[in-house]
C-alpha cells in the first residue's frame, strides 16, 4: 500500500527533474539571443564569402588565392546556409548577417543540450553545474555568437566528448571529428589529442586503431592538399601574420599571462569552471577525464606561449566547456556541488559585466572601461550597441542598420569588372567589405597581405602587428608591375606573387609552391630584412 501512496509522488519528482535541462537550456538560449552580436573581425570572412559564391575563389580579394580567414568549415557553412537563403529571400537586407547569426545560435544551442542530456549526470546539481557556469560566464556567452568559428569548436568538442566517455569510443568516429575540429581552427585540436592518445595506448589492436584513425583525418589532410595547391600553403595567412611577428617571445609570454589576469578581473566565472574540473579530478580521479583535462592544460599553456588575444574571453570559452563536461558528469558529494554551484552563482551572477545584465549597459559607464591596460577588450560591449561609436552589430538591433552595407553585396550584386583603386585598411571588417570587390583590399596588419605577413612588426599590441609597407611596394599593387625597391625583396616577392596569382595549373607554379615552402627563397627576405635593420 505504502508503494502504491508513493508511486505518484515519485512519478512528480521524475517529471520535474525530466523539465531541469530544458528550463538550464530556455535561460542559455535567452541569455545568447539578448546578447548576440557580430564582431568585426567575422566581416572577414563575410567578404571571402561574397567571393566565394561570386565565383572568384575563397581569397580576400577576387582571383588572388590568399586565406585570410582561419575557419575553413566554419566559412564553408555560411556560405552553403548564405547561398540555400538566397535560394528563398533573395532580396533579405543583410542576409548574410543574419545566416551567421543563424548557425551560431543553433550550434551554441545544441552544444549545450548534448551536454544536458548526453554528458551530464541526470541529478539537478550536475545539471545546474554544466548549465550555470556556461550562461554566466561573459567569454562563453560572447563567443556563442560574435560570427567567429567558437559556436562550431563547442559543438564538435561536445560531441566528441560525449563519444569519448560513451562506453566504447569509436576511433574512426573521434578522429573525424577531431579532423572537423582542425578545419575549423587547428589549435583547437590540442583539446582532443590527449584523448586520442589514451585511446591508442588504451587498445591491444594499435595497427588496426591507427588505420581507423587515418580514414578519420581524412578530411582534413584532402584540405591541406587543397590549401597547399590553392593557396600555396599548409597555413592560413592569419597564422603567418599573428604568429611571424618578430616580437620577443618573452613578451609574448608576460602578454599571454596578463590575458588570464584580465580573465580573473573580468569574468572570474570562467576561470573558476576551469579550476573546479582539475580540483574534482585531483579528488577522484578518472582516466578518461584526466585525459580531458590534459588537453585543456596544453591549451592554456599554448594561450599563454602566443601571447592571447586581444577579444577577452574568446580562447577561454571552448576550455570552460570541457571542464564543464568533465566537473557535471564527475563531481561527487551534494555538499562539494553545493558549494561549486554556489561559487559559480556569486562569481556570475554579481558581476557588472554578467551576461544576465551587461548588454550594452556598460559601455556607457566610464568606470568598467572596453579595453584593459594591455588592449585585451570587451570587443561586444564595443559592436553590440554603442550609440557612441555608431556601432549596431546586435542580433536586437537589426544587423548593420546602414543598410546600404548589406544590401548591394548580397551575393547577386557582388559583381567584379577590376580592380579599380588599392585601399590600405587599417583594420579589415566593415570598411574592407563596404569597398566591394573591385577595390583590392590590404592591411597594415597583414591578414589579407602574404607579403607583409611574412615581415616583422613595427609596433603592436596583442592581436594586431602592424607592419610598414616596403618601399614601392604600394606602387606595385596599384600598377601590377613589380616596384619594389629592395632588390632582395623585389625578387621574393616575385616568387610569391607567381603562386598567388599565377595560372592555378601551370607545373612552373607547383615548382615555386615546392621551393618557398621549403625555404629556397628565405635568404632573399633575410638579406632585405639585414638591410633595413642597418
Amino acid at each position: 500500500m505504502n508503494d502504491v501512496l508513493l508511486k505518484p509522488a515519485m512519478t512528480d519528482a521524475r517529471k520535474e527533474t525530466a523539465i531541469i535541462p530544458y528550463a538550464l537550456l530556455a535561460l542559455y538560449a535567452l541569455l545568447i539571443l539578448r546578447n548576440a552580436w557580430i564582431s568585426d573581425d567575422a566581416i572577414i570572412t563575410f567578404r571571402a564569402v561574397e567571393n566565394f559564391l561570386s565565383g572568384y575563389g575563397p581569397g580576400y580579394n577576387p582571383f588572388v588565392r590568399v586565406q585570410a580567414f582561419t575557419h575553413p568549415l566554419w566559412m564553408s557553412l555560411i556560405a552553403l546556409v548564405y547561398f540555400i537563403g538566397g535560394l528563398f529571400l533573395p532580396s533579405l537586407p543583410n542576409a548574410l548577417f543574419y545566416a551567421t547569426f543563424f548557425l551560431s545560435i543553433a550550434f551554441s544551442v545544441l552544444t549545450v543540450f548534448i551536454l544536458l542530456t548526453r554528458v551530464s549526470r541526470p541529478d539537478v546539481l550536475s545539471l545546474s553545474l554544466a548549465a550555470l557556469p556556461l550562461s554566466l560566464s561573459n567569454g562563453f556567452i560572447d563567443f556563442s555568437t560574435s560570427g567567429l568559428e567558437n559556436p562550431l569548436t563547442h559543438f564538435l568538442l561536445i560531441v566528441f566528448i560525449a563519444s569519448f566517455l560513451s562506453g566504447k569510443s569509436n576511433p574512426a568516429r573521434l578522429a573525424l571529428i577531431s579532423s572537423l575540429i582542425l578545419l575549423n581552427r587547428m589549435d583547437a585540436f590540442l583539446m582532443t589529442a590527449p584523448a586520442l592518445l589514451y585511446v591508442l595506448w588504451a587498445s591491444n589492436e594499435r595497427k588496426k586503431i591507427l588505420g581507423q584513425m587515418f580514414a578519420g583525418f581524412l578530411p582534413f589532410l584532402a584540405w591541406e592538399i587543397f590549401s597547399l595547391f590553392y593557396f600555396g600553403f599548409l597555413f592560413p595567412n592569419t597564422a603567418y601574420a599573428k604568429l611571424n611577428t618578430g616580437v620577443p617571445h618573452s613578451a609574448l609570454i608576460l602578454q599571454g599571462l596578463d590575458y588570464f589576469l584580465n580573465a580573473l578581473n573580468w569574468d572570474a566565472v570562467t576561470l573558476f569552471g576551469i579550476l573546479l574540473a582539475g580540483l574534482s579530478l585531483y579528488a577522484s580521479p578518472d582516466r578518461k577525464r584526466l585525459f580531458l583535462f590534459i588537453g585543456v592544460a596544453l591549451y592554456l599553456l599554448y594561450i599563454v606561449w602566443i601571447g592571447g588575444d586581444f577579444f577577452a574571453g574568446r580562447f577561454l570559452s571552448a576550455p570552460l566547456l570541457v571542464s564543464t563536461a568533465i566537473v557535471s558528469g564527475h563531481l561527487e558529494g551534494r555538499q562539494a556541488q553545493g558549494i561549486a554551484l554556489s561559487v559559480v552563482v556569486l562569481f556570475g551572477a554579481f558581476s557588472i559585466r554578467s551576461p544576465l545584465w551587461s548588454s550594452n549597459m556598460v559601455a556607457y559607464l566610464p568606470a568598467y572601461p572596453i579595453s584593459d591596460r594591455n588592449a585585451i577588450s570587451d570587443q561586444r560591449l564595443e559592436y553590440f550597441g554603442n550609440e557612441r561609436k555608431g556601432q549596431f552589430n546586435s542580433f536586437v538591433e537589426n544587423g548593420f542598420r546602414e543598410f546600404e552595407w548589406g544590401s548591394p553585396f548580397a551575393g547577386n550584386q557582388w559583381r567584379f569588372t577590376g580592380f579599380e583603386e588599392v585601399y590600405v585598411a587599417e583594420a579589415l571588417g566593415k570598411p574592407a567589405y563596404k569597398k566591394g570587390p573591385n577595390t583590392y583590399v590590404i592591411d597594415y596588419y597583414a591578414l589579407s597581405d602574404p607579403l607583409l605577413a611574412r615581415l616583422p612588426a613595427s609596433e603592436w599590441e596583442i592581436g594586431h602587428f602592424r607592419r610598414d609597407l616596403p618601399e614601392g611596394y604600394l606602387e606595385t599593387l596599384q600598377t601590377g608591375g613589380n616596384k619594389i625597391t629592395d632588390p632582395n625583396l623585389s625578387r621574393y616577392y616575385d616568387k610569391l606573387n607567381y603562386i598567388i596569382s599565377g595560372p592555378l595549373w601551370n607545373w612552373d607554379r607547383i615548382v615555386e609552391i615546392w621551393r618557398f615552402n621549403a625555404g629556397q627563397y628565405d635568404p632573399l627576405l633575410e638579406k632585405y630584412l639585414e638591410s633595413v635593420s642597418h
